[in-house]
């Protein structure tokens, strides 16, 4: 027993080890504490309508394995990105993308990558301050569950659904919806490089459906009123994918939400989404743009 106890422990520093060091001083984002109420509550609103709308990294996962996708690492941010992160925004944003990456490798079944990518949302989670929610324990629970993909997988949906709603209930809804930010950039950049090998009419869909998620996820983050380099810019950027989703046919019919494993998932009640050669290239282009700027 001492003996699993002392290889956990040293397997748990070597997974942190490789995620990076002891992390420079970084810089606080600046919190809007002078919102009202009906504006507190608008924006709750906003959230929910994203969480309905975008597709879970666990959905776009799956997705591609299904579309025939062979598992690459190299579309996956660098876990030696991490200690880079010094500014709170940055640390959202990226522990979104992270989560995102986490549950990529967690669907093609690899492990150990999973591990790496766990540590590295773990060390963005304490930063930010709510390891409340992403806690200790949390490395050795997936350990203890290593073999076990469907397990894994509850894991990580249940770890970032708490990390939401610590922020939220902390009244940190601007860091929570960075977070939110990056990991639909990141579902979105991994599914366009796939479609590049393995493009798939569903896969298609999917990926133009993402503008039902878009207008909601602009106007949450137009809500803030903060001056924020990071803000701004993903507010540009979101603003200059959002004229490129407007070429894009909308599906006919009302959305409709389904639960899979916990997590809403949105389909059409009418004709599907399309997505035509030149507009798929164009998307595929401005996000690997955005997530470049997202991770560096």
């Amino acid at each position: 027993m001492k003996i699993y106890k002392w290889s956990l422990v040293m397997a748990i520093t070597a997974l942190f080890t490789a995620c990076g060091s002891e992390p420079p001083p970084q810089e606080a984002l600046k919190v809007d504490n002078a919102i009202d109420s009906s504006a507190q509550a608008d924006r709750v609103r906003k959230t929910k309508n994203i969480f309905y709308n975008i597709p879970s990294p666990m959905e776009t996962a799956s997705l591609l394995k299904k579309a025939g996708a062979k598992y690459n690492s190299k579309i996956l941010n660098d876990i030696k990105n991490v200690d880079k992160y010094t500014a709170a925004s940055k640390q959202a944003l990226n522990l979104g993308v992270y989560g995102a990456d986490l549950s990529y490798t967690s669907v093609f079944n690899h492990t150990q990558e999973s591990m790496f990518y766990t540590s590295c949302a773990k060390k963005l989670a304490d930063r930010l301050g709510v390891s409340n929610a992403f806690n200790d324990s949390t490395l050795e629970v997936m350990q203890k569950h290593q073999n076990d993909r469907d397990a894994l997988l509850d894991i990580i949906s249940e770890t970032y659904w708490n990390v939401d709603a610590y922020l939220k209930e902390n009244d940190r809804h601007n860091i929570s919806a960075l977070m939110i930010v990056g990991g639909w950039v990141e579902g979105l950049y991994i599914s366009t490089e796939v479609a590049k090998t393995n493009d798939s009419p569903e896969l298609r869909q999917r990926i133009a459906e993402q503008k039902l998620s878009l207008k909601d996820l602009i106007a949450l983050v137009d809500s803030y009123n903060i001056q924020d380099a990071t803000l701004e810019g993903v507010r540009a950027d979101l603003a200059a994918l959002q004229v490129l989703f407007e070429e894009v046919k909308q599906p006919a019919g009302e959305s409709t939400v389904s639960e899979e494993r916990g997590v809403a998932v949105v389909g059409s009640g009418g004709e599907p989404a399309t997505l035509t050669d030149a507009q798929l290239v164009a998307i595929s282009e401005k996000a690997t743009t955005i997530r470049t700027n997202f991770i560096n």
